[in-house]
């Protein structure tokens, strides 16, 4: 079954060993494998200079010392000898046995197997003791000796196996009891390079003093073992037995140096050692179970087996913790919440606890004066009393009761009229909305916010309707050219304004406009964009414009501009929708239509918007998305001249030169175009000079005549668009633009 016998020597005797070979060796101490290959269990490929000897059998005592050198010649290409080959050079201050055999039955007794051969228990010492013995060691340290019982005979046979080992002479001697294995046995950790590589004296096992005493031993191999047999009941040890020679803790068994020979010896307990140290610190319990099912060294495995039950009676109390708070959070009364908090161990719902106690403590207190208020609110049927009694109660014993007559109240047509009526005032802030509710409520729920809010947008009106005369535009009453602005009124006002409304949007916004004004589209866009922010529909008009019409040097962006002034339309802002309508009408955004245009200029001009209507006169006029209709040209320019937007005027005065029904109306037509002209209208004065020889004779005359009135033409009026005449209205055109008060 066991088929060699194979001395490793970790150093070797001086005289034996090639000088090399030699020089790297430590003659202190040397392992003996019997039975075992070295290369078992190793932890990665055996170092160089550790020289291997093999011995084929187990040779009788008295060929025992015949057999080591014989096998030491054949191991080291060079040996060299200074006395008889039975005597040794020199002693190993520290041995090691290992040795793999099996145990079984015998004729009187049990024997010891080896290489196919039985041996008698005292025959088997006999010839491992004088094995050993041809080392001449000083020391006999530590036997390991993994015995394979088939048949559980040990357990019989220990006293005889004891007295036989004892024989060996090892301070101490570890008897591994173990099945056959089999093949699907996987590798262990191998307890001999462990111990000499002096782990059990490292830290975190020993007291790293370079020695390892008997204590650290058998403290490292009973933890080693114990894991053995509890992860691989198959292939670990049955059982496992420490034979010592002394009682002494102190006992030196392995004296080492530096590091292992071993590199994946270091590497490994390396690794370990810092995830044990990061496990010791943290609470993951499943990652500190992982690693005691899985680590090979083990570093802090007693700390890491304390913590685990730590984190699992931690667990198990928070448990048992979380069950009595789900059967006490709801109790009314606080005894059983003081005994969790008198015998409590993690104490984790120490603080709800202690709420729940000052809730309880303070129902009680208020128990009486809520249920007077509500006994008074009830009659009284005031809602804004029971409101305040089921928001504010404490001990809410009549909760329900006035829950019940509150949905009673709300239930009432003449409660949900007066709700609707001072939810919609508070939502536009509106002043005669506030004041109408604040007149007319009954039940008055909303009383005080509504008179709050009232005297907040009265004065916020009274500073900000000056400010918006100046500067917002037409559609809140301000001038629809930015040059008609009286900056440094308008910025003086509005900024009084704003210092008492400093949130508000709207006048931001107006003051962004008084910037543009003045050529700041910086602080212009800035303010815009805070009333975007707020939704002040204004705000997306204005700052589309700029995306429209932007400063010099910038580029024209109308996809932006559409964008914005797509948002501003939703809104109802009127300066948005003629943005639209522009762009649209112009075919300057793909994929919109005239018709588009059309209908967004209608709905603004069924608000009274003055440019909406000369739009929507001017498509009439044109047939621009509608079908071409002079009658309706002629209605809807005439609404966008009487309030006074002069840019309707001229074609207007086309419409009557044409004659609304076929028939012209001279008259109307050269009034109209006079006073465009007069108000310094570029359509009008284009018309009357580049475009003049267009015009109907009779207009032409009229004109003439007008001109003589002025003194500015001296002609006849005829009729005709002679350069006189068109010399005189450019003179006068130009004369308004320099001085617009002769107009």
């Amino acid at each position: 079954m066991l088929s060699r016998l194979i001395l490793i020597v970790f150093t070797c005797l001086f005289s034996t060993l090639h000088p090399a070979l030699a020089e790297r060796a430590d003659p202190k101490m040397q392992m003996l494998f019997i039975g075992a290959s070295p290369e078992d269990g190793a932890p990665g490929p055996l170092p160089e200079n550790l020289p291997v000897i093999e011995v084929d059998s187990l040779p009788a005592a008295d060929a025992a010392q015949q057999a080591v050198f014989a096998a030491r010649l054949r191991a080291n290409p060079v040996s060299t000898f200074v006395a008889e080959p039975s005597e040794a050079h020199a002693q190993f201050e520290q041995f090691y046995l290992v040795a793999h055999v099996g145990l079984a039955s015998a004729e009187g007794g049990y024997a010891m197997k080896l290489a196919g051969e039985a041996f008698a228990l005292g025959d088997f010492a006999t010839r491992v003791s004088s094995l050993v013995d041809a080392f001449k060691p000083k020391h006999r340290r530590v036997g390991l000796l993994r015995v394979t019982d088939p048949d559980d005979v040990f357990p019989m046979a220990i006293g005889e196996v004891q007295t036989a080992l004892n024989g060996l002479g090892f301070d101490m001697l570890v008897v591994m009891i173990g099945g056959d294995g089999g093949a699907s046995c996987g590798a262990q950790e191998a307890l001999h390079y462990s111990l000499v590589s002096g782990l059990a004296d490292r830290a975190p096992f020993g007291d790293g003093n370079g020695i390892s005493t008997a204590q650290e031993v058998e403290n490292y191999l009973s933890n080693a073992l114990n894991r053995q047999t509890q992860r691989d009941a198959a292939c670990g040890p049955r059982y496992s037995v420490l034979l010592k020679n002394s009682n002494d803790p102190t006992q030196e068994l392995v004296a080492y140096e530096g590091r292992s020979v071993f590199t994946d010896v270091e590497t490994q307990l390396y690794n370990e050692t810092f995830e044990a140290m990061f496990l010791l610190k943290s609470n993951n319990r499943d990652g500190v179970q992982e690693f005691l099912a899985s680590c090979l060294y083990c570093p802090n495995e007693e700390a890491l087996t304390d913590r685990l039950r730590e984190m699992e009676e931690f667990a198990r109390s928070s448990k048992l913790e979380d069950e009595i708070w789900q059967r006490i959070k709801d109790d009314a009364e606080p005894a059983r919440l003081a005994i969790y908090l008198e015998n409590c161990a993690l104490c984790s719902y120490e603080a709800e606890v202690k709420e729940r106690i000052a809730v309880l403590d303070a129902k009680a207190r208020a128990r009486d004066a809520e249920a007077s208020a509500f006994t008074e609110a009830s009659e009284a049927r005031n809602l804004v009393a029971l409101r305040s009694y089921t928001e504010t109660c404490v001990d809410c014993a009549y909760t329900d009761q006035a829950g019940a007559l509150i949905a009673s109240i709300e239930a009432d047509e003449a409660y949900k009229r007066e709700t609707a009526a001072f939810a919609a005032a508070m939502e536009a802030r509106e002043i005669q909305l506030l004041s109408a509710y604040l007149e007319t409520c009954e039940i008055c729920e909303g009383k005080s916010a509504a008179a709050t809010m009232l005297e907040e947008e009265t004065r916020r009106a009274e500073l900000a309707q000056p400010c918006l005369a100046l500067a917002a535009v037409p559609q809140l009453g301000g001038p629809r050219q930015l040059e008609e602005i009286d900056q440094a009124r308008a910025l003086a006002i509005c900024t009084t304004a704003a210092a008492s409304f400093p949130d508000d949007p709207a006048l931001r916004t107006v003051l962004g406009r008084i910037a543009q004004a003045a050529g700041d589209y910086e602080a212009a866009t800035q303010a815009y964009q805070v009333g975007m922010n707020a939704d002040v529909p204004a705000a997306y008009g204005l700052a589309a414009y700029t995306h429209y019409a932007p400063p010099e040097g910038t580029e024209i962006d109308l996809l932006e501009a559409e964008k914005l002034a797509t948002i501003g339309a939703d809104k109802g802002d009127w300066l948005s929708q003629e943005i639209l309508t522009v762009l649209y009408s112009k075919g300057l955004v793909p994929g919109r239509t005239q018709e588009e245009a059309f209908e967004i200029a209608q709905n603004i001009a069924d608000q009274g918007n003055a440019m909406a209507e000369f739009f929507v006169g001017y498509y009439y006029l044109t047939g621009t998305g509608v079908v071409s209709n002079s009658a309706q040209a002629e209605s809807w320019l005439t609404k966008s001249v009487n309030q006074g937007y002069t840019h309707a005027m001229s074609f207007l005065a086309e419409v009557y030169e044409n004659g609304p029904t076929g028939v012209p109306e001279p008259e109307k037509a050269a009034e109209l175009y006079w006073s465009a002209l007069k108000s310094g209208d570029e359509t009008a004065a284009d018309r009357l000079t580049t475009q003049l020889s267009n015009r109907n004779r009779d207009v032409i005359r009229l004109i003439q005549l007008k001109l003589r009135e002025e003194g500015v033409y001296r002609g006849g009026a005829d009729g005709i668009a002679g350069p006189g005449t068109v010399t005189a209205i450019r003179n006068l055109a130009e004369a308004l633009v320099a001085d617009p008060q002769q107009g």
